[in-house]
């Protein structure tokens, strides 16, 4: 099969071609994609007298990484693909990265990571084995404090780490993860002709980019409302049931309906003028409130949501005369436990292999004033 593949996810623009057994590699460094991915594609075409309707399918990294550079790599492959009606192979950035360490990776999984900049981090971790990549978890973002904690809990020692600062402003972690990598022209080519050899296609229709940050909508905080829940709701409360964590359990309609009929059950949302972007559910009891449940829309994560529903509880909380509010955490959820202490929680407990799949339960505590 004779492939076509870009990238322009990072700071360079990355050309490689598969053709006839043989791979044919270009690249541009510092590159301005809207203005040198054609001329350079043009360019390289050109002096290997090939044209696009030589191509079987086309290769794409759809992210995650700069939104603008995405975009233009992405569009340009969507449309020779519609055009030439030809599928197209998508990977993402982190397995792109991680490529640099499949043959250097021996015994260990391979974790990925890529600085997002503002305090964040990209993270994937894929298990390898002759040369093939397989994920053990999807792609995620979460602040670089989060992650560490995460990867010495889980990964202390266990994973080969790889890391890209891939030229975003603010702090450097190579002193935490180790020196910087590029995203390199023979990890493109391997990491699409590999999903290739398994038959991953896509089609132009259907292939979209892979973004993990919150999109502007989500980010205008001052847009948002903050509302007490009913069974009117419901349906808006099962859609962000169903964005289903590797560390929650999901609550099924029934048990929340029957929660609603409690007296001292109450739920509070948060949204903006598109959708609900969180609740908090809280059961009062006596001089006590008990927090039982706070999502958060995957999409709308980072930006403060789960701070405000819980600021929003201490604060009715305060109001109602309570002494003290009550929670449990799974203690792998490195995000929400980080984000309860700040807030002023401490742990006072756990039960050990709460959860069914053996996790603690931490619980914590905040004597209101």
């Amino acid at each position: 099969m004779n492939i076509l593949s870009i990238s322009t996810a990072s700071k360079s623009t990355l050309i490689s071609i598969f053709y006839q057994g043989k791979f044919i590699t270009r690249a541009l460094e510092f590159s301005k994609h809207s203005e040198n991915l054609f001329p350079l594609l043009i360019d390289t075409l050109e002096k290997n007298d090939l044209t696009l309707a030589d191509f079987d399918a086309f290769g794409c990294v759809i992210g995650p990484g700069s939104f603008t550079g995405i975009r233009i790599g992405l569009s340009v492959v969507k449309g020779f693909a519609f055009a030439l009606e030809k599928p197209i192979i998508a990977i993402n950035s982190l397995e792109l990265l991680a490529y640099n360490e499949v043959d250097n990776a021996v015994d260990k999984p391979i974790l990925s990571v890529i600085n997002a900049g503002a305090g964040l981090v990209y993270y994937q971790t894929f298990a390898h084995n002759l040369g093939q990549l397989n994920p053990l978890s999807q792609p995620k973002l979460d602040k670089f404090e989060h992650f560490v904690d995460y990867l010495n809990t889980e990964w202390k020692d266990k994973a080969q780490v790889v890391y890209s600062q891939n030229s975003e402003k603010g702090e450097d972690y190579s002193t935490v993860l180790g020196e910087s990598q590029d995203f390199r022209l023979d990890s493109l080519g391997r990491a699409i002709k590999s999903k290739a050899d398994e038959g991953e296609f896509l089609d132009a229709v259907t292939v979209s980019p892979l973004y993990l940050r919150p999109s502007q909508a989500e980010n205008n905080v001052a847009d948002l409302k903050f509302s007490k829940l009913s069974s009117v709701d419901i349906s808006a409360i099962m859609q962000l049931e169903s964005e289903h964590d590797d560390f929650d359990l999901e609550w099924s309609e029934v048990a929340t309906l029957q929660s609603m009929d409690n007296p001292n059950f109450t739920c509070y949302g948060i949204s903006n003028n598109m959708e609900m972007l969180g609740f908090i559910s809280v059961m009062n009891s006596s001089d006590e409130v008990e927090i039982l449940r706070i999502k958060v829309r995957k999409k709308a994560r980072l930006i403060g949501i789960g701070t405000r529903l819980i600021n929003k509880v201490i604060e009715l909380s305060r109001q109602n005369g309570a002494k003290r509010i009550l929670l449990e955490v799974n203690a792998h959820n490195y995000p929400a436990h980080r984000m309860y202490q700040k807030l002023g929680f401490v742990e006072v407990g756990r039960r050990p292999k709460y959860y069914n799949n053996h996790d603690d339960a931490i619980l914590m505590n905040m004597v209101l004033d």
